[in-house]
């Protein structure tokens, strides 16, 4: 009744405004065009963020009108919240940042704008009454195909970025600077710095704290990327020195970590913990200095939500109260996990699949990402469904289901990201996820 009632009193509205005469045949009085928009209601007050791309929406932006155009379908289709992508991985800055460059060109795009990118959408946002997360790629600051970023401008960052070791080779090490591919033939997309080198640690620090201190209307910042780009990443000089230190024994064979075949050598288990509490005291030093300067801000962090497999990477976004047993954990893993740091987690379930029954003997499916987070999390923070909407395509069902899903399961969903929505044409599958989510 009351979503009926709303409903009429927003076509009164727009006819008061959009017709020549009001219904007492005299003219309007009030021409504005309404801001008040239809918006699916939200009693459980979850969560409905979309992600905006920095660089699948470079040139969409080009103009303050489309940031108009496309908060108010965001608005209309229930989204109460943005993550806005404000530092990509190439490095530079979509904000009006005293340290890193304007991001004005990339690849074949250019993009010049007088306006503060983050400024506008704030701007916008708050007419919607949609909160603003800004997230940033926390260690990219390189596009190694094109060779543009800072790491390529500055010869400060030499040797600062992450080394492979290819083929579980110690005499195959390389800067991924130079790369184009993984060592496994992968496109590479960010070429990421070292977070375990002090400069970097500093450096990536001073980044989060300016983007809070000058855009004190933020409800959140998120961490992206925040991360060892792989298994096999990590090998440099630098990190090896950092790692004996830590352990407190020289590596002569870094075989003695990653055997020449690939498998888990006699130090593996103390080289993951290591990596792990490298991510980890990043975390917790972002986090602690920018509630310092905001302590009202949300800190979130996103993560692929394969728990189990976040290791190779040094994410352990489980409670402290969680102690896992394996082959690949020292006894005080549990002390890397990074959960009761975080505000929010946006948990990345995504997947083709969206149902168990869809794929029976695989963890990978939404579903089964939702409804077992919990048992790492164990309460220490929020933790938002996301889902990867380019899998599903302009399968409306599939769209629908997967935001549904997200909505029961978990405080919240986030859609990623506003490109694929466009191409699959799937606001109305969204806002249907929405409806069934909320009821």
């Amino acid at each position: 009744m009351k979503r009926t009632l709303f409903l009429l009193l927003i076509t009164i509205s727009f006819c008061a405004a959009g017709c020549s005469k009001d219904d007492t045949g005299s003219e309007p009085t009030d021409p504005d065009i309404p801001t008040d928009i239809e918006r699916p209601e939200n009693p459980q007050n979850k969560r409905i963020s979309m992600w905006i791309d920095a660089h699948s929406n470079f040139s969409r932006f080009a103009n303050k009108e489309a940031v108009t155009t496309y908060l108010t379908k965001a608005a209309e289709t229930g989204f109460n919240e943005i993550y806005l992508d404000v530092k990509p991985g190439i490095g530079y800055a979509l904000y009006k940042s005293d340290i890193l460059p304007e991001l004005k060109v990339w690849g074949n795009e250019t993009v010049n704008r007088d306006w503060d990118y983050l400024a506008f959408f704030l701007e916008e946002a708050e007419k919607l009454d949609i909160g603003v997360i800004a997230s940033i790629s926390t260690m990219g600051y390189g596009i190694s195909s094109q060779k543009q970023g800072p790491i390529y401008d500055d010869n400060r960052w030499d040797g600062k970025t992450q080394f492979e070791m290819i083929g579980s080779n110690p005499a195959n090490i390389v800067d991924m600077r130079t790369q184009t591919t993984t060592g496994t033939g992968s496109p590479l997309d960010a070429v990421m710095l070292n977070p375990c080198i002090p400069d970097v640690q500093n450096f990536v620090i001073s980044i989060c704290e300016e983007i809070v201190r000058k855009y004190p209307k933020l409800k959140g910042f998120c961490l992206d990327y925040c991360r060892w780009y792989g298994a096999n990443y990590g090998f440099g000089p630098t990190t090896i020195k950092t790692f004996e230190a830590n352990l407190g024994q020289s590596v002569p064979n870094l075989n003695d970590i990653i055997t020449s075949t690939g498998g888990i050598g006699p130090l593996y288990k103390q080289w993951i913990e290591f990596r792990t509490k490298t991510i980890t005291s990043l975390v917790t030093n972002i986090r602690n200095r920018v509630k310092a300067i905001n302590p009202e801000i949300e800190f979130h962090l996103w993560s692929g939500a394969d728990w189990v497999g976040r290791y190779t990477v040094g994410q352990n976004w489980a409670s402290k109260k969680y102690h896992p047993q394996g082959a690949v954990y020292t006894d005080t893993y549990n002390e890397t996990g990074f959960a009761d740091v975080l505000d929010v987690f946006s948990l990345g379930s995504y997947s083709e699949y969206i149902w168990k029954t869809e794929y029976p003997e695989s963890i990978w499916t939404v579903e089964n990402f939702v409804t077992t987070y919990s048992q790492y999390t164990m309460d220490d923070c929020k933790v938002c469904g996301s889902i990867g909407s380019y899998a599903y395509g302009n399968n409306s069902l599939k769209v629908s289901d997967a935001v549904y899903l997200c909505l029961k399961n978990t405080d919240g969903i986030m859609v990623f990201e506003l490109s694929h929505i466009l191409t699959g044409n799937q606001w109305n599958a969204i806002k249907e996820g929405i409806r069934r989510g909320l009821k």
